[in-house]
């Protein structure tokens, strides 16, 4: 069995990391703020994000927003353009502070307000209030951000909890064993 390499977290965007997506097809927020996005404060956007470049224009997102990997935002509808000859575009704006679990879907006209967090896989149209979390096909609020945040602070006093992700072959072994005795650990 080969040795599972130790993770390094990235701490900023390189020059690197946005040649390597452009050479895999993927999009990359610079390319996106150039084409209209507007999210002018600090996002952390994952790897296969794809926004809506030809509508950029229209959509907003608040800062220190977090989007996973292979989350789809949307603003326009061609499906009107057979039927009238034109397509439908909608506003998105995404709040402050939000967080769009893997392969999420935003639909164009779609408000997600502060804080509120999309589990992966959802597909997002309307209005979602601020400091809700919403899930499934179609999104459905499942709880609230308070709830969420307290149940796993007192989680933290019983798991394990690790300041830094695993340099060595020896601490993936111990964060192994962590998460086959817990079930799940917490890491930065």
């Amino acid at each position: 069995m080969r040795p599972a390499r130790p993770h390094r977290r990235p701490h900023r965007p390189s020059w690197r990391r946005e040649l390597v997506a452009r050479l895999r097809g993927q999009q990359t927020l610079r390319q996106a703020r150039a084409a209209g996005l507007d999210a002018p404060g600090p996002l952390q956007v994952s790897g296969g994000v794809a926004f809506d470049l030809a509508f950029a224009w229209a959509i907003s997102i608040g800062p220190r927003t977090r989007i996973a990997h292979d989350v789809r935002i949307i603003a326009h509808d061609a499906a009107m353009k057979g039927l009238t000859g034109y397509t439908e575009v909608a506003r998105v704006v995404i709040g402050e502070r939000c967080y769009l679990g893997a392969g999420t879907i935003v639909l164009p006209g779609t408000r997600i307000g502060d804080g509120a967090v999309v589990g992966a896989g959802s597909v997002v149209r309307g209005e979602i209030e601020a400091g809700t979390i919403v899930a499934g096909v179609p999104a459905t609020v499942i709880g609230h951000v308070d709830e969420l945040r307290d149940r796993h602070e007192h989680l933290l006093q019983h798991r394990a909890r690790y300041e830094r992700l695993p340099e060595s072959e020896q601490e993936c072994a111990a964060m192994r064993a962590a998460l086959d005795e817990h079930g799940r650990i917490y890491v930065p």
